[in-house]
This record gives structure tokens, C-alpha cells and sequence, in this order.
């Protein structure tokens, strides 16, 4: 088990509360759920826990389907916080002309401990698909009995968001496109991320090359990695600096959030 894994982040909310207080994270959500037009369904159990999905369909038969997962890693809160700031306050019109799904928050004992891991000591964001170099986590279980169905609801976009914890300032981008180089949908979510933080110097992170703010088409047993292995068209990893003061990493998430759900309305 890894020991840094197991070390735990709890920062204090600019709105009050802890950032590991699921209970507030899960009663927002449900307020927003309550104004209509989602879905909401438990996919499997962990442990005590339910791993939740909601879509939020559109009336378009032709509609960009879009999936976003956060909540992977536990000392991560930006993301699921950022996640539920952006559809708190995204205009109903223009998540009308997308067919959306959110996975709010996958490893919810990790993220009740501010802790990477989860109970088990497992990270549930390896293990998944053909890349995978370690057995999947619990979550990654669950996630993989509905594999074929994740795809097809991520078929135009999958975004995971993520924060690295060692980073004080920087910020970048995981992408993954069908191309030989980054995109205009990895510099739309870039573009994002840098509204707020400085981006990453070329060099490396956690092993991995990274030009320009960007590790681009790595395939790590990532669940973005296996989305792609599955068949959607693009997906990508965003990343903030986790020890920037966590207001500024909750907007930057709902902002790139809000550059991932644009991006095929732009027509790019």
C-alpha cells in the first residue's frame, strides 16, 4: 500500500464547511437533481457506499453525449465541487442541446478522508482497461460492469477531473484525441485551466513527458484511457494545483467543465 496514498487533505470551503463534507456535496446536488430534467440511478455498491450516476438527456436525437467523472482521488475536492458549481449555475438552454452525464463523485470514502485511496488502500483510477498494470479498485469494478454503457454516453467527450497535490501553482492538461497532436479540444480545456494558474513547464510529471501544459494520447489504465479504448471520440484528465488556495481550484474546474461542454457546440 502506498503511504501517500493513504495521507489526508481537508481544506476549509470559501462558503464555509470542509471539503470533504459529502454530506453537503450529496444535499446540493440533490437541490439541483430536484429542479428537473436529470436522471439519477446507483450503478453498484462499494462498500457502504452507492456509486451514483446522473444523466440529464436532451430532447435532440442528434445531441454531443458528454461524460464527466470526478472524485477518483480523494485529496482531490476541487473536482467534484467544481463539477456541481458549474451545473449549479450553467443556463438550462444550453444544456439543453447536449445529452450530459455525471459521475459526481466516484470514490466517496477517499473523498470523506481527504485521502487518495480508498478505504481499501486501492486507486481507482488505475486498473482500468487494456493498459491497466494493476488489478481495478473496487469502484473500478462497478465501473467496468457498465463499461459498454459509459462509452456510449461518453461517445463525443469524456472529462475526468483531477488536482495534483504536489503542484503549488501549476496546472495542466491529460488529453487523449485521435490525432498526432493536441487539438482544439485539449487547448480549449488548457486554455481554461490557464485563466487561473500558470501552466506546467515542458518537462516531466509523475513520469510523464508534458509540452506546452499538456501529456498528450498516454494510455496508463487511466479511466479516461480506458473510455478511449472503448471507443469515444476524445477524453481528458484535467489537473489543478492542489495546494493553490481551493476557491480558485473549484473555478477552475467548473470553468473547464464549462470549456468541455462547449467544445462540440462550437463545432470544433
Amino acid at each position: 500500500m502506498d503511504d501517500a496514498g493513504m495521507q489526508s487533505w481537508i481544506w476549509p470551503l470559501p462558503e464555509g464547511g470542509a471539503s470533504n463534507d459529502q454530506a453537503a456535496l450529496d444535499t446540493r446536488w440533490q437541490v439541483l437533481l430536484g429542479r428537473g430534467g436529470w436522471q439519477a440511478e446507483v450503478l453498484g455498491q462499494v462498500g457502504d457506499d452507492a456509486l451514483r450516476l446522473y444523466v440529464r438527456p436532451s430532447a435532440a436525437a442528434a445531441a454531443p453525449r458528454l461524460l464527466i467523472a470526478a472524485g477518483f482521488h480523494g485529496e482531490e475536492p476541487a473536482g467534484p465541487w467544481g463539477v456541481l458549481q458549474f451545473f449549479e449555475r450553467a443556463d438550462a438552454g444550453l444544456l439543453d442541446r447536449l445529452q450530459l452525464t455525471v459521475l459526481p463523485l466516484v470514490n466517496a470514502s477517499g473523498f470523506r478522508a481527504g485521502r487518495r485511496f480508498n478505504d481499501w488502500g486501492e486507486n481507482p483510477n488505475r486498473g482500468h482497461g487494456a493498459s491497466a498494470d494493476a488489478p481495478p479498485s473496487r469502484e473500478g469494478r462497478v465501473l467496468a460492469a457498465h463499461g459498454a454503457r459509459l462509452a456510449a454516453l461518453g461517445a463525443s467527450g469524456v472529462l475526468s477531473c483531477h488536482e495534483d497535490v504536489k503542484q503549488p501553482q501549476h496546472g495542466y492538461v491529460y488529453s487523449l484525441e485521435r490525432a498526432e497532436r493536441p487539438g482544439a479540444f485539449s487547448h480549449a480545456l488548457l486554455a481554461a485551466n490557464a485563466r487561473f494558474f500558470p501552466l506546467l513547464p515542458d518537462g516531466d510529471v509523475d513520469g510523464c513527458h508534458v509540452r506546452g501544459g499538456i501529456v498528450f494520447n498516454r494510455y496508463d489504465g487511466s479511466f479516461e484511457a480506458w473510455m478511449m479504448e472503448q471507443g469515444v471520440g476524445r477524453a481528458a484528465c484535467v489537473e489543478t494545483p492542489g495546494r493553490a488556495p481551493i476557491g480558485e481550484r473549484i473555478a477552475a474546474q467548473a470553468a473547464m467543465v464549462e470549456a468541455f461542454v462547449r467544445h462540440p457546440l462550437d463545432g470544433a
